[in-house]
């Protein structure tokens, strides 16, 4: 008697168990028989053909639905399907498909699937909100990363111009150009403004070039390094140049460094050194 009470309980379990997978399962859930027979509970029956008559076999299910892979466009193969592969032993595991029902319902899915004593069962999860998110997500994300990409290209025409305006090379007069110096020169804009000089003098075959120092007030010893060897590289071209605009600070800094002067040639102002050019450049065509 005992026994026979035994089996009954154990009975009513699994048919209780059996009752709350099927039909209070958030989850979709689809069972596939040996023999091609499908059940389907109303949670997979929401998500695939809501309102229809359930399919009772795979035939039936393969009408009933369309499944895309994740990117929602692209058809899986028969031979890719979750019940096909499951049928024959693979086991699937979290992978997201979108179901197109014949209503037009669309579902983003996450399935499992396995082979359970020659029936296959699968599992599928609504993540057609969570999917929404993500590909919002993603989109904005790239969508950040272009603008950043674009304004860092913006940053870099922005340097490039105030490279160029901070160092302007100006034409003053038939093969004369001035380079006026504002700031502070370190090694980065001193490699600018040779590039940009030594370019210049090149291209506009220049024989006078004035570098015009009014705009500085604080030289160090390697501050006037770098302008005299931009001086002596403009000679090198076959340029005459000429320092103007020291400032007396600037002098007496120079003078206290003790820095090396060598065949520097220097003017009062920028106005001076272009009228002794003038002046000379007259009297060899009298």
């Amino acid at each position: 008697m005992s026994s026979h009470i035994d089996e009954t309980n154990e009975g009513l379990g699994q048919a209780e168990m059996i009752d709350l997978l099927m039909n209070h399962n958030p989850d979709g859930l689809v069972i596939v028989e040996a023999n091609g027979r499908v059940t389907v509970n109303p949670a997979g029956m929401a998500m695939v053909t809501p309102g229809d008559v359930a399919p009772t076999n795979v035939q039936e299910m393969a009408a009933a639905v369309e499944v895309f892979r994740a990117d929602g466009v692209t058809p899986i193969l028969p031979e890719e399907e979750p019940a096909v592969r499951a049928m024959q032993g693979q086991t699937v595991r979290d992978e997201v498909y979108l179901l197109c029902s014949r209503s037009g319902k669309r579902t983003f899915v996450q399935c499992n699937a396995a082979l359970v004593d020659s029936r296959v069962i699968m599992v599928f999860r609504d993540i057609t909100d969570r999917k929404k998110l993500e590909d919002d997500l993603a989109q904005r994300n790239a969508e950040l990363a272009a603008k950043a990409e674009e304004n860092q290209e913006l940053v870099a025409r922005l340097r490039v111009a105030l490279d160029e305006l901070s160092t302007p090379v100006l034409e003053l007069w038939d093969d004369v150009l001035a380079l006026p110096v504002v700031g502070v020169v370190d090694t980065q804009r001193s490699v600018q403004m040779s590039e940009r000089l030594l370019k210049e003098v090149l291209d506009r075959r220049a024989r006078y070039v004035i570098i015009d120092l009014t705009g500085v007030d604080i030289v160090d010893t390697s501050t006037a390094d770098r302008l005299f060897k931009l001086s002596r590289a403009v000679s090198l071209l076959g340029a005459e140049c000429v320092m103007t605009g020291i400032q007396p600070d600037v002098a007496q800094t120079l003078i206290d460094l003790g820095v090396e002067f060598g065949n520097l040639k220097t003017q009062r102002n920028l106005k001076r050194a272009l009228d002794v050019y003038l002046a000379r450049n007259s009297a060899g065509r009298a």
